[in-house]
Order: structure tokens, then C-alpha cells, then sequence
């Protein structure tokens, strides 16, 4: 977990914060790149304060993380390690037609990803897996609907059965579905999870067993394509049960 994360989903924390701007009180750098944050997100600004008319706890906690994700977005850029990287995301996103705020929460959801997505200590911050993510942005901003269906179709085509060429079409659609129906991004554990429990898990023995390895090898090709990088892969196959991950 990103350490900004990690501090400003402390709502006592985050209110403080606000408080001390609201006050004129000096403010560390973390404490400024939250307080900007929070004043281009007006709403979550006002549900994290309390003062917008909602008293849904959960509506607060929402904000609380979209506030804390994107005030991680911001210092990514700063990090000397992960500026580059994320330079080029951010390139690579605006120039395929996204607007700044969604290039914002695209690179925050690789952040929250990170954070909660995997059975990874939170008490760390995985740069490399981060990096790694921020790499793939590239090529997934580039693809379009004409390079999935022709992803789709090489995929589908390269069984050696009919029985094999059927589980792989099935699984190319429906795991482009799951992940890609607004757009590429990240393939993630979540659409494993729905994957698995929509299209394998309850299926006959046999038909589970074609669509976990077409499942695998699917990913394979992706990864071969630039657009899954070998820890996501790793951990993707991992989460299959594959045992050669």
C-alpha cells in the first residue's frame, strides 16, 4: 500500500488535514498534495467533512479512498523512481482521448489495485508491481475494438481440436467482456474471480479443465503482447492454481 494511501484513508487524518488549510496552518508536502487533491474533488471533499447534506457513512469512507488514491496518483508523479513510468502512462492515455481526471483515476485504480487486490503485506508498497502496471498503460491505451476482436480471433484459432478452439473462444470473449467492456484496462484478480465463478467453477470436470488452461494460456498471449506484465501474469496464474506460476 502506498504510504499516502495508508495515511489519508485514516479519516481522523484526512479531516486534520483539512482542518489545518482551513486554518492557514503550515502543511507538510503529503499534507498539500492531499489538500489539492481534495480541492479538485469538491464532493468527496465536503462527504469526508461531513457537511454535504449525506450522512452515509459509507458515502464518507468512498470519498475517504477516492481522496487518499488520487493524492498517490499525484506523488507517483514526484517519485524518482516511478515519474518516468508514470509520465508515460499519463502520455499515453491523454493522447488515445482520455481527460485529465480520468487519466488521474485510471493510474489511481493501479494504486488501490495494489493496495487491496492481491494477498500481499499492506504494510509495504510494491514498487516494482506499480512500475509494472504503469508499463502496460502503453499498449492497453493503443488497443483498439478492431485489435481485441483480431486478439480474440488468433487466440480462438490456435486449438488443436474443436473442443479446444470452443473453450478458447469462449473464454477470450467472456474475459474481454468482463475486463474490457468499458475500454482495456489492467486485467485483474477481480475479473479472474467473476470468470471463474461464472464460466469454470460448476462446469463438468472436463469443460473446467479446457477453460482454466485456455484461461492461462490466454493470459500467456497477452502477456506476449505487452499488455500483462510477467508479476501481473504470475500472479494471475497463481490465483488459477496453476502450478507452473
Amino acid at each position: 500500500m502506498h504510504p499516502l494511501i495508508a495515511r489519508f484513508l485514516s479519516l481522523d487524518a484526512a479531516r486534520e488535514t483539512l482542518r489545518k488549510e482551513k486554518a492557514g496552518e503550515a502543511l507538510d508536502a503529503e499534507e498539500q498534495l492531499f489538500t489539492a487533491t481534495a480541492a479538485g474533488h469538491p464532493q468527496q471533499r465536503a462527504e469526508v467533512l461531513g457537511v454535504s447534506g449525506r450522512k452515509l457513512a459509507s458515502d464518507a469512507q468512498a470519498s475517504l479512498v477516492l481522496l487518499a488514491a488520487h493524492t498517490s496518483a499525484r506523488a507517483i508523479a514526484q517519485d524518482s523512481r516511478l515519474a518516468p513510468a508514470t509520465a508515460k502512462a499519463r502520455e499515453a492515455l491523454i493522447s488515445e482521448g482520455a481527460s485529465e481526471e480520468e487519466t488521474e483515476a485510471f493510474i489511481a485504480s493501479i494504486l488501490l489495485e495494489e493496495a487491496f487486490g492481491y494477498d500481499e503485506e499492506v504494510d509495504t508498497f510494491d514498487t516494482s508491481f506499480v512500475e509494472e502496471a504503469l508499463g502496460e498503460i502503453p499498449a492497453l491505451a493503443a488497443l483498439t475494438r478492431e485489435g481485441v476482436d483480431a486478439l480474440m480471433m488468433k487466440f480462438s484459432q490456435k486449438g488443436a481440436t474443436d473442443a479446444e478452439r470452443t473453450a478458447r473462444a469462449h473464454i477470450a470473449k467472456r474475459l474481454f467482456d468482463i475486463a474490457w467492456s468499458e475500454g482495456p484496462t489492467p486485467i485483474n484478480s477481480e475479473h479472474m474471480d467473476v470468470l471463474v465463478e461464472s464460466d469454470i467453477a460448476g462446469e463438468a470436470e472436463e469443460l473446467q479443465e479446457a477453460r482454466l488452461r485456455a484461461t492461462v494460456e490466454l493470459l500467456q498471449l497477452l502477456a506476449q503482447q505487452g499488455l500483462i506484465g510477467p508479476m501481473r501474469l504470475s500472479r494471475l496464474r497463481a490465483q488459477l492454481g496453476d502450478e507452473d506460476a
